[in-house]
């Protein structure tokens, strides 16, 4: 081929805009197919490509086939992935700070963590976005109870059971060794084996979670103590994203942070429902004992401290957080 006739096509070729090609993402998640999870997100990747014009196409790999949280970040970093959907603990493998949302006990009700998602959702996607991850808001699954297969009142119960701890979770798996007990980290995938075998007896889950997953086949008594918030993020790498035009970004950030939203705002219904569904199903409630949520909490909270001093997350956003929680708590002192 003449050599002008190359250099022609190469000044094509490099003139098209980046966004003309179709660029797909391929994105993980362990949310199981034919979830609602599921559907919402392949919906979203329909309407984004009919917005594109087919120039930004969305491919879901739901159930945890990619693997765990650490193996898809892996993925990702390689670029065999370019998105996936991760919990708390997966986010905090990206940045540690992303632990704080789901310290243990850190907020006393809805309204207190409405409070902190309202003020700390920013400063959380831009720490994301640091790291080079694009992230669309965050979805709360609920608060992780106690769901155990004998029944739990309180610690001693608990004494000499083998109780599941978020992998990546150090806080939480702290807490548990503080209160005598014996921890066993296991990634998400990997939890539901773990109950069928025996290798973890207590799990803490949402009600919304423990019906997505199949936990409840597993368990049979709910101790509905609010351990920790459970929230979710669904994140792109930077680069990936960065071929897109400006325009087609603005699409994808649009329709993912209106899906994410819904999300948001319907888990907490949701979880609702799965309460209810969870008894009609046979599992049955366990109060726990007066003052075991004040033992959970002096110890959880010293734990927290301990980490931030040690540098595991930031020791300003953890006491921004804390002065936060402070001050609505004087203030609804002050309106009683």
């Amino acid at each position: 081929m003449p050599r002008i006739l190359c250099y022609l096509l190469c000044c094509v070729v490099l003139s098209v805009p980046v966004s003309s090609f179709a660029v797909t993402f391929k994105i993980a998640t362990i949310a199981p197919e034919g979830s609602q999870w599921m559907q919402q997100m392949r919906a979203a990747g329909l309407t984004i490509k009919e917005q594109t014009a087919g120039r930004v196409q969305l491919k879901y790999y739901g159930g945890g086939v990619m693997g765990n949280e650490k193996s898809v970040l892996r993925k990702m970093r390689v670029g065999q992935l370019h998105g996936g959907a991760f919990t708390g603990g997966g986010l905090s493998q990206i940045s540690p700070d992303m632990l704080l949302y789901g310290l243990p006990l850190l907020t006393e009700s809805d309204a207190e963590m409405n409070l902190l998602r309202e003020k700390m959702d920013p400063v959380f996607i831009q720490l994301l976005e640091k790291k080079g991850f694009v992230s669309f808001g965050f979805a709360s699954g609920g608060y992780a109870n106690l769901m155990s297969q004998s029944p739990i009142h309180g610690v001693a119960d608990m004494k000499g059971l083998k109780v599941w701890v978020p992998e990546g979770d150090r806080v939480s798996y702290a807490v548990m060794e503080s209160l005598g007990l014996a921890p066993v980290t296991l990634p998400l995938s990997d939890v539901l084996t773990g109950l069928q075998t025996g290798l973890v007896e207590v799990v803490g889950t949402s009600p919304l979670g423990a019906l997505a997953f199949q936990w409840y086949t597993r368990v049979n008594y709910i101790t509905p103590m609010p351990l920790a918030y459970v929230f979710g993020s669904l994140v792109i790498d930077k680069r990936s994203f960065n071929r897109l035009s400006p325009a087609d970004q603005t699409v994808m950030r649009d329709v993912l942070s209106a899906m994410y939203r819904n999300f948001d705002q319907q888990n907490s219904i949701d979880n609702n429902d799965a309460m209810q569904a969870l008894q009609a199903q046979g599992l049955t409630i366990v109060e726990p004992l007066d003052g075991e949520y004040e033992r959970w909490s002096e110890v959880a909270q010293q734990e927290a401290h301990n980490m931030a001093a040690q540098g595991l997350y930031s020791p300003e956003i953890y006491e921004q957080i804390q002065s936060y929680l402070q001050c609505y708590r004087c203030d609804e002192v002050e309106t009683k």
